[in-house]
């Protein structure tokens, strides 16, 4: 047998090829490993985020980095209007700009300002591609150690804010005027671009660009400016209010207590901008002390003001219209916009109607048409905006009073007020009928919905209360309590969301005011007006304009189209040509709400709006602070919402409704000549009598009320006639004997005690009759069953009454004859054997004996007859 010689002896351990590495150098490879990987991360993650970035500049910045120069700006702009009788637009007013606003070509700029511009805005402006790239990562840097982002902008990106929107001091924006700028500065020259900027910067005094404020400040032609007033004129665009030379804001150094104007901090800013201009070598040092040393010399002193054209208030809507209309449709920024509108040749069709608007201003510029001055002083303002059937603004007036200044506050489109009970019949009535809630012989309680702190809410004015009335009767004479439960029975979310999307009238959600968060959810506001923030007078014009149109929404407008010229053709910029309506409204509301409408101007709240001859409907408003008065109303022809109030809210102290004043010594001029129609008949509609506490027809005893009022005739649409006679009326019978009696003893009109069983039922003498009264009790009224119970029967007839005896004629009398014999009854007194007391005629009763007449001859008179002997028992 083989011999293993290592079975039974251990084996030596084999060396290891490699060494064993130390614990220091094994952490350093976990952590390389670790690196690694973040950095691969880190890899992988920049790479996809510059493809979602490459794919959002593509996608998003790109389409929308191109600006086209449409920068012409020396041209007038022109406001045409219809003739009405020609049907041809005629020229009404050439806008030149209260600045006159003036272009000038690159060729016309001194190198010395547009060096000056340069040095101070944009050293490297030659050099770069439209992005100063050293100043754009400064910018980022701010961004990243939470600094605002801001400056770094070139001539080129100053440019193109100046012409766009680009405003915003976002991510984004920097992205957008950033590719932008490389664009602009690929397509057009260094030339172009500086012509444009200098064209178009604003150098305050309403001053754009530098033609017009070198003749403003220094009455010069731009081309005979000096270097030193070139270089005080491009100081001014870093902050016009600070550095203008005409600028009334006055500085006070806290430390020195030094005061500094307009002209000094002006100075201060030409000679850092000569400074510049001489260290980058475009100035001698001779040229910069010359111009240091040049006194400047302005046109005007720093406390005069500057002269400028007025325009009408509809004029200036038309300008302000325009102008946000290009800034929300063109993209272009509201300075471009403005200039373009003020001096860029554009042609305005506007919507005015000239008499109208002469009618409005003969009006509204006359303070003298209403006369009211406030506690403190203030002197009433008023506004108006009329809109015809197609949504043209025909006229309007911004305040009460002349006109004294442009683009001042404008309290028919540039203000909201609460509206107060103007609001209901955009957000209760019109609403509730919509929805199939109501109708206007609907009943409802004109009583306090509720207590809060103590007191009953809500009121009405006048402080009175009437029970039971219907919708129709709500509108009329503007029930609160009404309008208050037919709000909360539809929901206050649904009138929340019906007023913004049919009516398109701005509601607050949620605002923040002192702490306390606000909103238009409520019946506050809904129905009774008191709105968060408000509505303004051209927002209500719209909607009223709604009811006689059919219910068809159409949003105002004071133009048709702009037009501008374009290599020799005309181009249409803004086109408001094609405005289709939108029906929010159904034929049955509107019919509904114009016939109750109308009530309120022939016998409601609003008669002083009353047009002799025509056809009139609207509704009144007032707030409860009384700080605010409305009347929005219509007529076939034409809307038109007025309010009154003063510029800072006060109390209003007045006998009627000021507004339905105003409205109506406006409207009736403008309906003058006018002839007299209604508005749309509606089909299907039906005749029936309402009961007025019930709601329902009117049955036997709701004519019979003893309150005389209690149905009402209105036409209904046969789906809305009640199929149930009135319950709440009963018929009972009462005597007339026995009126009740108030408090003061005077009897109560109407009311008499229930009649008892002794009171007379039949023949002349009856003093029993039926009267409707209601069957369920109400505090408001004594008109009930149970009021009438509660006061007893009849407290004349209180027991059965004697039978009375027949007459009796005396001249029947026979003694012979006992059937003749009156009863004691009917002759008290009467005995047979007492000849005085028989009955007998009284002398005046006996017939006149004829004188001429003469007895028979022989003739004796006929004895009177003895008396029987009766028998004795």
């Amino acid at each position: 047998m083989p011999s293993r010689s290592n079975e039974n002896h251990p084996q030596p351990r084999r060396s290891r090829s490699r060494k064993q590495s130390s614990p220091a150098a094994h952490a350093l490879g976990i952590v390389g490993k670790v690196l690694g990987t973040l950095l691969l991360v880190m890899l992988i993650t920049g790479v996809i985020l510059a493809c979602f970035a490459m794919v959002y500049i593509k996608t998003v910045i790109l389409p929308q980095a191109h600006l086209d120069a449409n920068f012409d700006m020396n041209l007038t702009s022109t406001i045409y209007y219809m003739d009405p009788d020609t049907g041809e637009y005629v020229e009404h007013l050439a806008l030149h700009g209260s600045e006159n606003r003036k272009k000038v070509t690159y060729d016309q700029i001194p190198e010395n300002l547009v060096n000056a511009t340069i040095a101070i805005e944009d050293e490297r402006f030659l050099k770069h591609n439209g992005v100063d790239w050293k100043r754009t990562l400064n910018g980022v840097l701010l961004m990243f150690t939470g600094k605002d982002i801001q400056g770094g902008s070139t001539i080129t990106q100053q440019l193109i804010k100046n012409a766009t929107q680009y405003d915003d001091v976002t991510v984004k924006r920097k992205i957008l005027e950033i590719f932008t700028a490389l664009d602009f500065d690929a397509t057009y020259s260094k030339d172009q671009i500086m012509e444009w900027y200098l064209n178009l910067i604003y150098l305050g005094d309403n001053c754009y660009g530098v033609a017009t404020a070198a003749e403003n400040y220094f009455g010069k032609d731009v081309s005979e400016l000096s270097l030193a007033e070139c270089a005080s004129l491009i100081s001014i665009t870093n902050n016009p209010t600070l550095y203008g030379p005409n600028s009334t804001v006055r500085i006070t150094n806290e430390e020195t207590g030094e005061v500094t104007t307009g002209r000094e901090r002006n100075k201060q800013r030409q000679e850092l901008v000569l400074w510049k201009m001489l260290d980058l070598g475009m100035i001698t040092q001779e040229e910069y002390d010359q111009a240091v040393a040049e006194e400047l010399v302005f046109t005007r002193s720093e406390d005069e003001s500057k002269p400028s054209t007025i325009y009408s208030w509809y004029d200036e809507q038309v300008i302000t219209d325009v102008i946000n209309d290009l800034v929300t449709e063109c993209g272009y920024s509201e300075t471009l916009a403005e200039n373009m509108v003020y001096s860029g040749g554009l042609k305005i069709y506007a919507c005015v109607d000239t008499r109208i608007q002469s009618i409005v201003e003969s009006v509204y510029y006359d303070q003298s048409n209403l006369q009211l001055t406030s506690k403190k002083g203030q002197d009433i303002q008023s506004s108006i905006v009329i809109v015809d059937p197609q949504g043209n603004v025909v006229g309007l007036a911004g305040a009460l009073g002349e006109k004294t200044a442009n683009r001042v506050l404008n309290m028919a489109s540039g203000t909201v007020r609460q509206p107060g009970s103007s609001i209901k019949p955009l957000s209760v009535y019109a609403p509730a009928m919509e929805l199939g809630l109501i109708t206007p012989a609907s009943v409802y309680a004109d009583e306090p919905v509720r207590v809060l702190n103590g007191k009953n809410w809500p009121l009405n004015n006048p402080q009175t209360y009437r029970g039971n009335i219907t919708v129709n009767t709500a509108v009329e004479v503007s029930s609160n309590p009404v309008a208050v439960r037919v709000l909360e029975q539809m929901g206050a979310e649904t009138s929340f969301d019906f007023v913004e999307e049919k009516f398109h009238i701005d509601l607050e959600e949620s605002y923040l005011s002192n702490g306390e968060v606000k909103n238009d959810y409520g019946s506050s506001q809904l129905a009774l007006g008191g709105l968060t923030h408000g509505v303004s007078v051209m927002d209500m014009a719209a909607t009223y304009s709604v009811f006689p149109r059919d219910g068809v929404y159409i949003e105002p407008r004071t133009y048709t189209k702009v037009t501008q010229e374009v290599d020799g053709v005309e181009t249409v910029l803004l086109d408001n040509t094609e405005i289709e309506g939108e029906v929010v409204l159904s034929t049955k509301t509107t019919y509904y709400m114009n016939q109750m409408l109308k009530n309120v101007v022939s016998n409601g709240t609003g008669t002083a709006a009353r047009i002799s001859g025509m056809t009139v409907a609207g509704k009144t408003g007032s707030t409860s602070a009384n700080n605010d008065r409305w009347f929005v109303g219509y007529t076939p022809y034409y809307t038109a919402a007025v309010w009154v109030g003063y510029k800072s809210p006060e109390r209003i102290y007045a006998s009627n409704n000021p507004a339905a004043v105003m409205w109506q010594k406006v409207m009736s001029q403008v309906h003058q000549g006018l002839s007299n129609k209604g508005f749309s008949d509606a089909s299907g509609l039906t005749s029936v009598d309402i009961c007025m506490d019930s709601g329902l027809r009117a049955s036997e005893a709701c004519y019979s009320d003893p309150r005389g009022d209690r149905v009402v005739q209105m036409y209904l649409f046969s789906d809305d006639v009640p199929a149930e006679k009135c319950s709440a009326h009963v018929l009972v019978d009462v005597c007339t004997d026995s009126p009740i009696l108030d408090a003061n003893g005077n009897p109560i009109a109407g009311l008499y005690h229930l009649a008892g069983e002794y009171c007379p039922r039949e023949g002349d003498e009856t003093t029993v009759k039926s009267i409707g009264v209601l069957t369920t009790d109400s505090a408001d009224t004594q008109y009930t069953k149970a009021y009438l119970e509660s006061q007893g029967t009849c407290t004349v007839h209180t027991t059965e009454t004697p039978q009375q005896p027949e007459p009796y004629d005396p001249s029947t009398f026979r003694l012979e004859d006992q059937s003749t014999w009156p009863t004691q009854e009917q002759w008290p007194g009467f005995n047979p054997e007492d000849p005085s007391t028989y009955p007998t005629v009284p002398p005046e009763t006996l017939p006149t004996p004829d004188p001429n007449e003469t007895s028979e001859p022989g003739g004796t008179p006929s004895p009177t007859p003895a008396p029987t002997e009766s028998s004795t028992p």
